[in-house]
């Protein structure tokens, strides 16, 4: 059966008329009359009385045309779906999410503004570790995911510049150092730090372990954090102190103080991760809200210390 039988035997049935019919087609009523007759050769039966001024649907007709209407109400709206997946106005998107970027306000904001202007395109939000995450995205099981860089192992992957982040020393109640403001890492030598597992996110754990050794020593390490965002309550537990994001330092939980790190601050930066070539235009929606691509070696080394760019003329 030709799909266009039905938009013919639609026509007919509700103008009551086959010139009607062909007028509201754009087409001339002989050609329309001998569609129909094929159309009901193909059923087996008729599908109209033809009277002397009208038409009238048969019996079989009338189921016919009952279920052509529903056919054509569900292709129309399956064509306006696809129409709108194509412009990005529906539709989903897999995003990952590092844990140590989850409560920072710029990806916060992110979210947020993509919601407001495409409010039907479903987010499926997934945590998980940075490796695991570039390893999902290149395997196509994500289509972007939002990484907190350096991360060595996204280097095939396109960076979008979200924010760039101070880290802070967090210090657990009562520590000497608790009421200065400004804090040299060298002072915390003697301190365990407490760390995140390297495989959480390799290029971040590196760095803060890098910063201490050019300070003059290596961290001596305590208990192990399951996740960034929990390295605070174990600050707060006495096993440590840590070096976080700032946007972590939103969590106050009681005793724990926050110091900038004095002399060469150490920043961090977060971006959304694409494949090379994103083609859902969704994807090419959130991409739009966020200013900055990265180059490659940008995303490569993201982890930084001001007094290091300063030297270096860098940025």
């Amino acid at each position: 059966m030709e799909f266009r039988y039905l938009r013919y035997l639609v026509a007919v049935a509700e103008k009551q008329s086959f010139t009607k019919a062909a007028e509201a087609l754009g087409m001339a009523q002989p050609p329309l009359s001998q569609q129909i007759r094929k159309f009901e050769q193909e059923v087996g039966t008729p599908l109209f009385h033809r009277l002397t001024r009208s038409v009238e649907l048969t019996e079989a007709g009338l189921s016919l045309y009952q279920d052509a209407k529903g056919i054509l109400s569900q292709t129309e709206q399956a064509m306006q779906k696809a129409q709108r997946i194509a412009r990005g106005q529906l539709g989903s998107l897999r995003l990952g999410f590092a844990g140590s970027t989850v409560l920072h306000p710029s990806v916060l904001r992110l979210i947020h503004d993509f919601r407001q202007a495409w409010p039907e395109v479903s987010l499926h939000p997934i945590e998980n570790s940075m490796p695991n995450l570039v390893r999902d995205l290149m395997s196509e099981e994500l289509d972007a995911a939002i990484l907190r860089l350096p991360c060595s192992s996204s280097s095939a992957l396109t960076h979008h510049l979200i924010d760039e982040e101070e880290m802070l020393i967090a210090l657990p109640p009562h520590h000497p150092l608790a009421s200065t403001s400004a804090i040299a890492i060298e002072a915390l030598a003697a301190d365990p730090f407490i760390l995140f597992p390297r495989e959480l996110g390799p290029g971040l754990h590196d760095a803060i372990t890098q910063r201490c050794q050019r300070a003059g020593f290596s961290p001596r390490l305590g208990s192990q954090s399951p996740q960034v965002i929990s390295t605070v309550g174990m600050v707060q537990a006495g096993f440590g102190v840590a070096i976080i994001p700032r946007s972590v330092s939103e969590l106050h939980p009681h005793g724990v103080s926050y110091h900038p790190i004095a002399d060469e601050p150490l920043t961090t930066r977060i971006s959304l991760a694409t494949r090379r070539h994103p083609r859902q235009k969704s994807l090419q929606h959130l991409i739009g809200l966020i200013p900055r691509q990265l180059s490659p070696e940008e995303g490569r080394v993201s982890l930084v210390d001001k007094g290091d760019i300063a030297k270096s003329g860098k940025d």
